[in-house]
């Protein structure tokens, strides 16, 4: 979103509220006529909320006569009843017409909008030229390199390296260091690419060779590891992992919540122009099923709503486990310091006063919002593995379950195990079992999709939820997983073995409960080791 569109959005959401406040004046001079037939406290509670959203939407949209004026009828309407004062109001009615008339000519206004977030560039795939004249050696890396989702071009001189650099450059370059041209020959080459082009290419160096002479000559020539021969794949790949990951987070997943349309998309273009997801929801009837669906990082929400206020809507939301840690953030004209602390203290976290500047507003979100996200990653991760522990992985099956139920579509869930895995600890040492663990988590990671949700079920089980996906594509897509973890090269010192995996999966459609689908799905895992290990094995419950 261009600074310039943003401009024209917020413009034209100002020329609907002007465009309204017509109907806003006459649902106050509605409430005024109540007032003077006698009204209840409904009735009183639906003309200061009236009021109330007039003074926010008022500084909001750059209208600050229109919001000074409402400000003062709300003031009157929240002063004890025998203090308050029909002439006033009707006079601040009459202003507040004069200044809707004015507004309505009034031309368009710039906001104080902050320049476009400059997001990274993604990475457009991993592809690592290796560099290596022993064939076999190149081929075997490539293959297991593949096994992690990556794409290896192999060059046998290093003429062929440099040209293929030159014309498409590399996510990472895997050098052997002795080559036919030299014992230094890889690294010679590396410090000529680093001379011919614009960014250097990040590089590891592999050898048969430890002395100081030739790690030195690495380090200079800006290596990012060194890893001597006979090495772990799974340690390359830690390196390569690291060194090749695109600076793509997840932007943050914002729900705002308002009774007014066009204050509540306002708020919402700002934080989308800062990179963030956000939905907006008019209605506090429906944030419960929302927050459910849509799993939000932070609740932004005005103060005074329909059919509840907002912190009775926080109340409902702190009451439900999973939610207490959740981030609710209000915004509102309300200056009233008892009644903001009154907000936070049973439920909110933060209390955001209107007018506020859209910069002062991203950076108040962003700031709640990376804070809960990085506590709830610590707390929902699996130490060894970073990813979901079981707790968290059954929360989440809980909530995909509760979508399809609403929605409808598939929901499979797929047990993993490894199989003989005591046998690996026993032969090799629980060292190597955890990296056999770290391995197919990893291979889990890269080889599903970015929807999919990863859990460790406990010790070498897995736990795997893939939305709105039947039986037969999730056996197709673990299929693949196992066939490239049982080619998987494991280490243990100078031993190496290979791991095989079983699998068992269970469909459901939106009507099966949780606990049925877990039963299923282990059953499964149980009839795939009785049946040999090494396999994937698919059923529905209750079929």
């Amino acid at each position: 979103m261009e600074e310039k569109s943003l401009q024209a959005q917020l413009e034209v959401l100002r020329q609907n509220f002007i465009t309204q406040l017509p109907k806003r004046l006459e649902m106050l001079e509605c409430g005024l006529a109540k007032w003077r037939s006698g009204w209840n406290e409904d009735e009183l509670s639906e003309f200061h909320r009236t009021a109330h959203t007039l003074t926010g939407a008022g500084a909001t949209f750059g209208c600050d006569e229109l919001s000074q004026v409402a400000r003062e009828l709300e003031q009157q309407l929240i002063t004890p009843e025998q203090a308050r004062q029909l002439d006033v109001v009707e006079s601040l009615l009459d202003k507040l017409r004069l200044v809707i008339q004015s507004a309505k000519s009034d031309g368009p206004i710039e906001f104080d909008v902050p320049s476009v977030r400059q997001l990274p560039e993604l990475s457009l795939g991993k592809t690592i030229y290796l560099l290596e004249d022993e064939e076999e050696s190149s081929r075997n890396l490539a293959f297991q390199l593949e096994h992690f989702g990556y794409e290896t071009k192999c060059f046998s001189t290093t003429e062929s390296l440099k040209k293929a650099v030159l014309q498409e450059r590399p996510s990472l370059i895997i050098a052997d260091i002795v080559l036919p041209e030299g014992n230094l020959a890889g690294i010679d080459i590396v410090n000529d690419l680093n001379e011919s082009v614009a960014e250097q290419v990040p590089t590891i160096f592999l050898s048969s060779r430890a002395d100081f002479d030739a790690r030195l000559q690495a380090v200079r020539a800006g290596s990012h590891a060194y890893f001597t021969k006979p090495f772990a794949i799974e340690s390359l790949v830690d390196v390569a992992d690291g060194l090749t990951a695109a600076e793509s987070p997840n932007p943050f997943r914002v729900l705002v919540v308002g009774d007014s349309e066009q204050q509540a998309q306002f708020y919402a273009n700002v934080l989308m122009q800062a990179g963030m997801e956000v939905r907006v929801e008019n209605d506090p009837l429906n944030v419960l099923d929302v927050i459910s669906d849509y799993v939000p990082e932070l609740v932004l929400m005005d103060l005074y709503m329909p059919h509840c206020t907002s912190i009775e809507l926080a109340s409902m939301i702190r009451q439900q486990a999973e939610y207490l840690g959740l981030p609710i953030v209000y915004l509102s004209s309300e200056t009233d310091r008892k009644v903001q602390l009154e907000a936070m203290r049973l439920g909110g976290d933060d209390f955001l006063t209107k007018p506020i500047k859209p910069s002062e507003l991203i950076s108040s979100i962003m700031i709640r919002a990376e804070r809960y996200r990085l506590i709830s990653s610590r707390m929902s991760q699996d130490s060894l593995t970073g990813l979901l522990n079981h707790r968290r992985l059954m929360e989440n099956l809980q909530n995909e379950m509760a979508r399809a139920k609403r929605h409808g579509g598939d929901v499979s869930f797929v047990m993993l195990d490894i199989d003989h895995f005591k046998g690996i600890n026993d032969s090799y040492g629980h060292a190597a079992g955890d990296r056999v663990i770290k391995n197919l988590a990893r291979l889990l990671k890269q080889r599903l999709r970015g929807t999919d949700i990863i859990g460790r079920y406990g010790g070498e089980e897995f736990g795997v939820i893939l939305p709105q996906t039947g039986i037969d594509e999730a056996v197709r897509v673990l299929e693949e997983v196992r066939v490239h973890f049982a080619a998987m090269e494991h280490y243990a010192g100078e031993n190496c073995f290979n791991v095989t995996l079983s699998g068992g999966v269970a469909g459901t459609s939106s009507t099966v409960d949780v606990s049925e689908l877990l039963e299923t799905a282990d059953q499964m895992l149980y009839q795939a080791k009785r049946e040999g290990r090494n396999r994937i094995i698919s059923c529905c419950p209750g079929s």
